[in-house]
């Protein structure tokens, strides 16, 4: 943020173009204009692409990251190569480059002189939701960010002043609170068209969205409630005013509203980043292997979730026999017979890696596997590069270039629901804990479109697929949450984990309540069990702003710019760790 410029967007590079008058709109170079000059419907729908895509790329699926939130959340570990992420050995990660915070700049700008009134409050508040999602991750993953003087190239301002991370949380739910007011009254946006590629011009839904996001920064501000308060800042009284209030202030009402975008598929931008034109290495796919924590998970509460996001293993062990050898079963199943037991061997037909493992690839006997066996039983398996042909790999829909079910989810009705059910359980509102808890479950699975009757739930004794039965799953998860009020907070915390797979989001709410135990997980930690809680300042922040991120530092604790040291948000509390 401290040297991004608004600069000319390049129309192209987005996911899909809006509806032009005429194709010479198409041949003026954008390149030649100034951003005041660029149609505000590019700039929307560049905006929303890369922050679809950057979210996923960097944040998600760590294709270029030198960290590891997916790791650190125990959804994912990397195998082959890069697997020392997993243990937590980060770099420093630039936020200067993220083309959606310009956009939205320039967005909100550019609405000022918009003839059109409608069109102006659409563009204005629809950008201050952008920003104010973008600049909500950053002040939560780095800590202090420029935000008041950031995004400001063009008035010469590269130094930016580091807002402390309370003011920069200020400053973003009153643009949200902006955007929901400018965006009331205006239904549909027939003007905007393709442009929005997240709401189609839908204003109530952007405000469900505006809404719903304060909510989950105000639960993320809960350790700091009472300082907040004494700031004339009363987080839990705002939360209760949006509730009290649906028509003014709308929230996400099901999995219709999240805000979710579906990528095109069509070239490598526009690709999810496990497909073959984001990602023509296949070994890029099949290093990254889902983590046992969250395997584990699934099979022991028998979800049906483990099933339509994870493959099983291409070559499950047996042991029993009394010579090792390869078979195919009736079902296509390929077994690998061991005479004997090994300590710390996983048997089942779903296995993940081990989190922060030293060397993963061995894991599971993966480095003995016989690929030429192997293959001359199925020779479509992935026997290359990355391959562990006994642990599981991320399900088929993750190595397409689109798929119906596989989005870019900035925000889901499934993690409001459990927002209100943790405000719930703190008291704050006098909703039923329990009845959010369920809708925030129900959610998750309507999102992937889990329904009764699909042989989708696996049975760990006998390593069939039986049929999913969602009453009884549910009545379950109900009778665990009602029976055992000590645990209500752990039980919620896990769903929610469960819920947000595929986004970095829980990791932020990991650090502020320390459930799940993940730490307790960890085999190979560069310090120790400890898991990181911040992001590292981008080397290239020293060169050019030097004085401003070292007084961002120093508010650290300890005052040292690394993945353990305190922001604002954890200090004076208890956790993590």
């Amino acid at each position: 943020m401290r040297s991004i410029i608004n600069k000319s967007l390049i129309a192209a590079a987005v996911f899909s173009l809006p509806a032009c008058s005429d194709f010479t709109e198409l041949n003026v170079n954008p390149n030649q204009l100034g951003a005041d000059k660029i149609n505000s419907k590019y700039i929307l729908t560049s905006a929303l692409s890369f922050s679809a895509n950057n979210y996923i790329r960097e944040y998600t699926y760590g294709y270029t990251s030198e960290h590891g939130i997916s790791e650190a959340m125990q959804y994912m570990q990397r195998d082959y190569i890069g697997y020392e992420i997993n243990s937590f050995v980060w770099r420093p990660v630039g936020f200067t480059t993220m083309r959606s915070v310009t956009d939205s700049q320039t967005l909100l700008q550019n609405s000022a002189s918009e003839p059109d009134e409608e069109l102006k409050k659409f563009y204005s508040g629809v950008a201050s939701v952008i920003r104010a999602f973008w600049f909500g991750f950053y002040t939560s993953a780095w800590g202090d960010i420029p935000y008041s003087q950031a995004v400001q190239g063009q008035d010469l301002q590269f130094k930016p002043v580091y807002d402390t991370q309370k003011e920069v949380f200020k400053g973003i739910i009153q643009e949200l609170k902006t955007a929901n007011d400018l965006l009331e009254g205006l239904g549909t946006v027939s003007a905007i068209g393709s442009a929005d590629i997240l709401y189609g011009g839908n204003a109530v839904k952007w405000r469900k969205l505006a809404n719903s996001l304060r909510i989950r920064y105000y639960l993320r501000l809960s350790e700091k409630k009472d300082e907040l308060k004494g700031e004339n800042f009363d987080i839990v009284a705002e939360l209760k005013e949006i509730l009290a209030n649906p028509v003014k202030y709308p929230v996400f009402e099901g999995n219709a509203d999240n805000a979710a975008v579906k990528l095109p598929g069509t070239d490598a931008f526009n690709s999810w980043i496990g497909g073959p034109l984001a990602n023509s290495n296949r070994s890029q796919f099949y290093r990254r292997k889902p983590c046992s924590t969250i395997i584990d998970f699934l099979k022991n509460t028998s979800d049906p979730r483990l099933t339509a996001w994870f493959r099983p293993v291409d070559v499950q062990l047996k042991v029993g026999s009394s010579s090792e050898g390869y078979v195919r079963n009736n079902s296509g199943q390929i077994l690998r017979y061991i005479p004997q037991y090994q300590n710390g061997l996983d048997t089942s037909r779903y296995v993940g890696l081990k989190p922060a493992l030293g060397d993963p690839t061995i894991y599971n006997l993966g480095a003995t596997a016989s690929y030429s066996k192997i293959g001359a039983l199925n020779n479509t398996l992935y026997l290359d590069q990355g391959a562990n042909p006994h642990v599981s790999y991320l399900a088929d829909m993750y190595a397409q270039n689109t798929a119906p079910l596989v989005k870019a989810v900035l925000m889901s009705y499934a993690e409001l629901s459990f927002l209100l059910a943790e405000a719930s359980l703190k008291g704050w509102i006098g909703e039923n804990a329990a009845q959010y808890y369920r809708k925030g479950i129900e959610g998750s699975l309507d999102q992937y479109e889990i329904a009764s009757g699909n042989k989708s739930v696996y049975n760990t004794k006998n390593h069939d697929l039986v049929a999913f039965d969602r009453a009884a799953f549910l009545s379950g998860m109900d009778n665990e949450f009602t029976n055992n009020p000590d645990r209500q907070h752990e039980l919620l915390m896990s769903q929610k984990w469960v819920a947000l797979w595929m986004t970095p989001e829980f990791w932020f709410d990991w650090r502020r309540t320390g459930l799940p135990s993940f730490s307790e997980n960890v085999v190979e930690g560069s310090n120790g069990n400890k898991i990181p809680v911040r992001l590292i300042y981008g080397s290239r922040e020293y060169i050019v702003n030097e004085s401003n991120v070292r007084a961002a530092v120093n508010k650290l604790q300890p005052a040292e710019d690394t993945q353990w040291s305190g922001m604002w948000l954890l200090q004076g509390t208890s956790q993590p760790w």
